[in-house]
This record gives structure tokens, sequence and C-alpha cells, in this order.
């Protein structure tokens, strides 16, 4: 037996509802759900085909779309596969999933930076999904995590930026999200300024001012002091 099912196309999908798209969605994320564990079987993560579960993912947000069921699914229980390459499927649905609504969704771009910089660590997803996470309707703290994605990155200059704007910009910041922004900004700003002073004392070699190379110091026949 198979683990995870095939996937229908879409017009096949689209005419097994029978007019209730939201029936026929629960019917197949409980399937899902199930999948690899019935008549008694047990099926660890890795063995499942996640370029399947991927499909079946897009597939059911194109039946319900608004619902969490689905990519909670896939960040608390598929993600845990012992194949850590397969995560990338997982984290990729996911930002595809929450950056169409951030405002609703926020909470999956989250988790989709996550699994990024702790499992993958790719660095560029994570700062693709943080980016999404800068919308007016998504909490601060979350908001925050932008500045943190760039500063894991060593681009301390943007996350010093990020932060600033979130400080002026945003209205009615709670006070814990307040101090910590400003934390955030001091500690930043004291850091470029220590690696200013580091880097103040060091000058590149003198250059030719024809051909624009080190000068080489003038060497020395031997024997001649």
């Amino acid at each position: 037996m198979s683990i995870v099912p095939d996937v229908p196309g879409r017009k096949a999908l689209h005419a097994l509802t029978f007019g209730d798209d939201e029936f026929y969605f629960r019917a197949l994320a409980f399937t899902l759900q199930n999948a690899g564990d019935t008549f008694g079987r047990f099926t660890a993560l890795r063995y499942y085909d996640f370029n399947k579960l991927y499909h079946w993912f897009n597939l059911l947000d194109e039946l319900d779309s608004k619902s969490n069921m689905v990519p909670a699914m896939a960040s608390y229980y598929f993600a845990q596969t012992q194949n850590t390459a397969d995560v990338r499927y997982v984290a990729d649905y996911l930002y595809a999933h929450a950056s169409r609504d951030p405002a609703h969704k926020w909470w999956w771009l989250l988790q989709t930076i996550y699994l990024s910089m702790h499992k993958l660590n790719d660095m560029d997803l994570a700062l693709k999904a943080a980016k999404a996470l800068q919308n007016d309707a998504v909490p601060i703290w979350a908001r925050q995590m932008t500045a943190v994605v760039y500063e894991k990155r060593g681009e301390m200059d943007d996350a010093l930026r990020i932060m600033e704007t979130i400080k002026e910009n945003a209205d009615n910041i709670p006070d814990t999200d307040l101090k910590y922004m400003t934390y955030f900004v001091k500690e930043r700003l004291h850091k470029l300024d220590q690696f200013k002073k580091d880097t103040a004392g060091s000058t590149p070699p003198p250059k030719d001012a024809d051909n624009k190379k080190p000068v080489e110091k003038e060497q020395v026949p031997e024997g001649i002091k």
C-alpha cells in the first residue's frame, strides 16, 4: 500500500466536491493527516513522499485557503521528518500559503522563518518570509523578527533600520515591545560604533600612483647591508 495517496488533478478535485468544497476539504485533510497510519501500520515520516505532500498542501488550499488545518499539519507534524532536506517542501508551502495574506497568516510566516533558519540554514528564505511580516496588521513583536533575521545575516545596518522604522511609525506600542526596541537600537548602535573604532586604526597598504598596486618593499641583494 502506498503511504501518501496520489494527487488528483484540479478538474477532478473540483468535480468530486459535488458543490461542497468545505466538506471535501475536511475529508481530504483528515485522510492526509492519517496517511501511512492505517490498517494497523505506523510509518515513520522519513518514508513519506514529500513531493506528493507538497502538491496535496497546495491543492487543499484551493478548496479552503483560510483554514489553518493544513499549515498546522505541515509545520507541527510533517516538518518533524527525519530527512531534513524534506523540510524544504514544508517551508516553501508555508511561505506560499501565508504570503498571500500576511495580515491573517503571519503566524505561518514565523514558522517559515524558524524552519529556514534552524533546520534548512537558508537565510534567504528566512529573509523573504520576514519581509512579508512588515504589515501594519501584523503584531509588533512579530514584525521585529525581520530585524532579527537581518542581524543573523550580519546585516546590522538593515536590522537597525527596520527596528527604528517600526518604532517611529507604529501606534500604541506595548510597553514591553517598546523597551525591547529601545534596547535593540541602543545595543546595535553600540556595536556599530565599536566596529568603526576597531577598523579606524587599520589602514590599507600604500599604493603606487600609476599602477594602483601595493608598493613592494625593495629587495636588497644578499650580502649587501
